[in-house]
């Protein structure tokens, strides 16, 4: 995928650049994002760019968007709200912003997660794609958690729900899009390298 710098954002580096821009779908679609302070605004629309490629190459309402935005108050991803004038199950009532928000809609992921493996995997499928590739019309939709400015916004319990969605969300079609700045540290109760593990890592 290519992508141009915008002149307005006054970048000083190259003017095109090829970067792999998600992973594919449906088993391998988290990515963390990193950027220093300097470059978010590039990294942000990087992210942005990635969000809209997932709802495009799926088929109409099998991708859902939660957007988190805890220090933009929602203007990191005010975009995406046109989308919910036409269909709101896309990108959900908001963009979530406040901790107590956050922690209640990575809860309400796991507990999806729960209802996936409980009521559709159960012992016959490996993941939520070998489900769907027999369910026909019945699909169950890809969830991605696209979060500005990560750890921002994580409180204790946010951080143990995005720890069970990083080890498990992936056969259960629940991925992260994660945009940090590397020198903010992790969040006390996640470690690094799982965090790798489940998502690519882009850096600027």
């Amino acid at each position: 995928m290519l992508f141009r710098s915008d002149p307005a954002l006054a970048w000083k580096g190259p003017t095109c650049w090829q970067v792999p821009v998600l992973r594919p779908l449906p088993a391998a679609a988290s990515t963390i994002v990193e950027a220093p302070g300097d470059a978010r605004l590039q990294a942000l629309a990087a992210v942005q760019d990635m969000a809209l490629r997932a709802l495009a190459l799926s088929p109409p309402g099998k991708v859902r968007l939660t957007l988190m935005d805890p220090v933009g108050l929602g203007q990191s991803f005010a975009g995406f709200m046109h989308l919910a004038d036409e269909m709101e199950q896309l990108v959900g009532e908001r963009i979530w912003t406040e901790p107590r928000q956050i922690e209640q809609k990575l809860t309400d992921l796991t507990e999806h997660m729960e209802t996936v493996i409980q009521k559709y995997l159960r012992d016959e499928y490996a993941t939520v794609a070998e489900y769907n590739a027999q369910a026909g019309q019945l699909a169950e939709p890809l969830r991605i958690v696209v979060m500005a400015d990560f750890p921002a916004g994580l409180n204790d319990g946010a951080v143990r729900r995005l720890q069970s969605i990083l080890q498990s969300g992936a056969r259960c079609g629940v991925h992260v899009l994660l945009l940090r700045d590397p020198s903010r540290p992790m969040p006390q109760g996640l470690v690094e390298a799982d965090v790798l593990r489940a998502c690519r890592r882009l850096r600027h």
